[in-house]
């Protein structure tokens, strides 16, 4: 009774791989400012430039289950905290 089949292992396993992922997207966006979704900006790297994120910016779904994209500043390091 205390064994567990090959199969709730791999279900188990499964899950865990699943929520490590899922916390490594939310510690990614850490790192990330909107600025306002994508469909209203053209060129999201550049408005990133232009407002001041040296590194630039990319367009993903602020939250998993979003249907538009977000354009996202990288921080630069000597970003003041607001």
């Amino acid at each position: 009774m205390t064994s567990i089949s090959r199969r709730d292992f791999l279900a188990f396993l499964c899950l865990a791989i699943l929520f490590t992922l899922n916390l490594a997207e939310a510690q990614d966006r850490s790192k990330l400012i909107p600025i306002g979704p994508c469909a209203q900006i053209p060129d999201c790297s550049k408005a990133c430039n232009n407002s001041g994120f040296t590194k630039g910016g990319k367009c993903i779904k602020w939250y998993p289950n979003s249907i538009k994209d977000t354009c996202a500043c990288f921080v630069n390091s000597l970003t003041p905290a607001v």
